[in-house]
């Protein structure tokens, strides 16, 4: 019985520890030959990477706004969170006065400007010879994702525009002596909802990326990200969608790899085979979708409206405390409907099964009549 509590009481360990963000076990960046570059690259790029903070900084922040550690403009905040590695995305935005119409669009302005001066800044300096070596670590809301086989990598940014909307920049860069490299061009306005189409650099469907993995069907490489999207100002998506190279080595974003079985307004339907995979949410939740190393399988949580009236208008859904996945079974992601299977034998026992010492007892059985 004492082995049994233990075990009951690990799966309930675990349990909560997705419900407070997630229990995956990272996968560290590569580490990569910084000796690639000379002393005279590097200093230059890191002068540059000096420049590029401060561009970025104004980008991602409301300057004019005092900016608190733990207030930190939504924009920012979410960025430097996924590149730590956290699950919490419940970050908000420092704003000004109502009536600072003029002000707001001022500030807007310079955000603007200056990430137009941030992007040329970076290609300036990824053109540098081994730049691909170089992690740009100050650059803390760029966020910077490495497949296992440090193959690429994809450098990716949001900036906020009046009204709630965003805007997704981001390039990949290949691993290579001269700079090899595809700008990603955010389309996501002109796409379907949920979009299942094959997607290319030039149709992007903007986000931040915050983890790759790698999976290997009929000996070709097939990159699974993890990626996030601030969809408006009521409603936050994750997203899982398939990076493939084809043989000209240009990016395609999207293959029927994932087998899902979902529901719409009335029903469940059968088994479907999705191009990408959406989770859509309330902006106050914080749902998990990460890959868990431990268990081999990319976990997420079941999300649902507070109102069964709700079902559909995802920009209510939450968590409900359930987490499903996906697990990868022969050359496709096979959807999990529960990752955890646990039950307590009586419905009135708290969750223990027995005492660690001495003989299990049923919990006593309430009178059904007042006694006199």
């Amino acid at each position: 019985m004492k082995y049994l509590f233990l075990i009951v009481l690990t799966v309930f360990l675990v349990i909560q520890s997705y419900a407070q963000g997630g229990y995956s076990k990272t996968s560290p960046r590569p580490t990569l030959p910084t000796n690639q570059l000379t002393k005279s690259e590097q200093a230059r790029l890191k002068n540059m990477e000096d420049t590029m903070r401060q561009l970025l900084n104004i980008v991602m922040y409301d300057t004019t706004v005092k900016v608190e550690d733990i207030t930190a403009d939504y924009t920012g905040a979410i960025i430097r969170n996924m590149a730590l590695g956290k699950q919490d995305t419940t970050v908000y935005i420092n704003t000004a006065p109502r009536n600072d119409t003029l002000g707001l669009a001022q500030r807007f302005e310079n955000r603007k400007i200056a990430c137009y001066k941030f992007i040329p800044k970076l290609i300036a300096a990824l053109k540098t010879d081994n730049s691909f070596y170089y992690p740009f670590d100050s650059l803390a809301e760029l966020s910077k994702v490495y497949p296992p086989d440090s193959s690429f990598r994809i450098l990716t940014w949001q900036m906020h525009y009046p009204k709630g909307r965003f805007r997704y920049y981001g390039v990949i860069q290949m691993r290579s002596t001269k700079l090899k490299m595809f700008p990603l061009r955010d389309l996501r306005d002109t796409l379907p909802f949920h979009t299942q189409r094959e997607l290319t650099a030039d149709n992007w469907y903007g986000q931040i990326y915050y983890k790759i993995i790698e999976k290997m069907a009929n000996k070709k490489a097939y990159y699974t990200l993890f990626g996030f999207e601030a969809a408006d100002f009521i409603s936050r998506r994750k997203i899982i969608d398939i990076l493939t190279f084809d043989e000209g080595g240009k990016p395609h974003f999207g293959a029927p790899l994932f087998d899902f079985k979902y529901e719409d307004s009335s029903h469940y339907k059968a088994i479907d085979t999705m191009s990408r995979f959406f989770i859509e949410y309330k902006w106050s939740a914080s749902p998990t979708l990460n890959y868990d190393y431990n268990k081999d399988m990319i976990v997420f949580d079941h999300l649902a409206p507070p109102d069964p009236r709700a079902q559909g208008a995802y920009f209510t859904y939450v968590e409900d405390g359930t987490y499903e996945g996906f697990k990868w079974v022969g050359n496709h992601w096979q959807w999990v409907e529960k990752v955890f299977n646990f039950a307590i034998n009586e419905d009135d026992n708290p969750p223990i099964p027995s005492p660690l010492f001495g003989t299990p007892k049923k919990q006593p059985t309430l009178p059904t009549e007042v006694e006199h």
